[in-house]
């Protein structure tokens, strides 16, 4: 018996500590490289848990109506340059793909600010380090909203485990949405207001959003939670799905490096591999700055699921041990 409360009491003590810990996710994270990349006007960044690299996205367009990517590995080290073609057809505002998520089988969906679409978007040919998508007039798009110029959808994220997308409004007014039950056969979803952005006081626009369930993070107490980021704000915010922030981290370090002619450089997407690890990209603003690759590295431990199982099944021993004891008091 002593030792099924020993058991049970090292349970206990192990789901405090993890409890603890989840209160401030964002605080186990380090820098791992701030490293210059090509693509210009890095705009998104998407991992690809099938590849293990990162997709970067330019915001905008080539002369001809190209609009050029770049694929990286998690060193930051370049592996493939990325073509889309059509962005011409799209409008006078042709193309502004601010947000990217990855949804598995070799697929991205891409976040068109202006039009405030997501589309998605597949390979359709390899040329050695070249690679081509599915041009924009060409890809099943769902409208998330009306077109809102350069104020509206800035970030998209993908949540696996349930199929529900995750979108950012920059401003006017600043929106976190809910994208359900997204069919790009018939290009339809459910769009909802996630919660009301008042609860997110401080925040200079918004940038980009992110999942914590795609990795490690899953089976934990904060696998539910989003990170928002706010590159004019220079802070990253972990926030639950009711507005609640939890943690936070200040960027504002890397404003030397992004923005060295205080021009208007600052981070605008956001991702995690499947380690927890978050990388950032930053754009180059209104002036000569150069875009950048960010890595954040998790320091942190997270106890695996049957972990969990153990700490939760820990608890019922407990309970059960404290029935079984006021029941033989009460009959003694």
């Amino acid at each position: 018996m002593k030792m099924m409360f020993l058991r049970a009491g090292i349970a206990m003590f192990a789901f405090s500590a993890a409890s603890s810990h989840a209160a401030g996710l964002l605080d186990n994270y380090v820098v791992g490289f701030s490293k210059a990349i090509d693509t210009k006007e890095a705009s998104a960044v998407a991992y690809n848990w099938d590849t293990r690299t990162l997709m970067v996205t330019n915001d905008e367009e080539e002369d001809d109506g190209t609009n050029i990517w770049g694929e990286y590995d998690l060193n930051g080290n370049k592996t493939a340059t990325i073509i889309l073609s059509g962005c011409l057809s799209l409008g006078s505002s042709q193309c502004d793909a601010e947000g990217l998520t990855y949804v598995g089988n070799g697929q991205y969906v891409v976040a068109e600010e202006r039009y405030q679409d997501i589309a998605l978007l597949s390979q359709t040919g390899v040329d050695g380090t070249t690679r081509t998508y599915t041009a924009y007039p060409d890809a099943p798009t769902i409208s998330v909203g009306s077109d809102a110029g350069n104020s509206g959808l800035e970030g998209i994220a993908y949540n696996k485990v349930t199929g529900d997308f995750f979108g950012v409004k920059e401003r006017s007014p600043e929106t976190i949405w809910k994208i359900s039950g997204a069919n790009f056969g018939t290009e339809t979803a459910t769009v909802t207001e996630l919660f009301d952005i008042a609860a997110l006081p401080g925040l200079d626009r918004l940038s980009d959003i992110a999942v914590l369930s795609n990795g490690i993070f899953s089976a934990t107490p904060f696998g539910d939670n989003l990170l928002i980021l706010s590159g004019r704000s220079f802070n990253l915010l972990e926030v639950t799905q009711a507005g609640q922030i939890v943690s936070s981290y200040d960027l504002s370090g890397f404003k030397s490096l992004v923005d060295p002619a205080n021009q208007g450089g600052k981070f605008e997407g956001l991702t995690l591999d499947d380690a927890g690890n978050i990388y950032l990209v930053s754009d180059d603003g209104d002036g000569p700055n150069q875009s950048y690759l960010v890595k954040l590295s998790y320091a942190g431990s997270v106890p695996e699921p049957a972990t969990w199982a153990m700490m939760l099944g820990g608890f019922a021993l407990i309970g059960s041990t404290m029935r079984r004891r006021k029941v033989a008091v009460a009959f003694s």
